[in-house]
């Protein structure tokens, strides 16, 4: 595994999973790759950790099923709305479900269904870190 590109270095994105397993996981994968990372079990969780943090993440890796009947989609929207910003989002889900993953392609968001390799994660973050930096820039 290399790590993310000299842009990418730095970032800060937001992990939010109901296993603390993957949770742990993921920040481990991001921080060996340089970003900073916040995790999460719950959307509020995510909200209250971005609140500490005092900064928007540059992108968000959310499961599509979340706690008390929540969804990745729905934690992604209202960090979103708090921050006032199209934060790039990415949806990791054993879920085959397509209405529920077409609304998250409608609204943006990149589906990546589980398993998924440590390669082609990396790679999709770093394509939607780009797109992002080439949107605001």
């Amino acid at each position: 595994m290399t790590p993310a590109g000299d842009d990418d270095q730095d970032k800060l994105v937001m992990v939010i999973d109901d296993e603390r397993t993957v949770l742990q996981a993921l920040n481990l994968l991001l921080e060996m790759w340089g970003y900073r990372v916040v995790t999460a079990e719950s959307e509020g969780e995510a909200i209250d950790r971005l609140s500490i943090a005092g900064e928007t993440p540059h992108a968000i890796l959310a499961d599509y099923r979340l706690r008390e009947g929540r969804t990745g989609v729905q934690a992604i929207d209202r960090i979103r709305a708090e921050a006032g910003a199209e934060v790039p989002g990415v949806i990791i889900t054993g879920d085959t479900s397509t209405e529920g993953l077409r609304d998250a392609r409608a609204r943006g968001l990149t589906v990546l269904q589980k398993p998924v390799l440590p390669p082609h994660l990396q790679a999709v973050l770093t394509k939607v870190l780009r797109e992002q930096s080439a949107g605001t820039a």
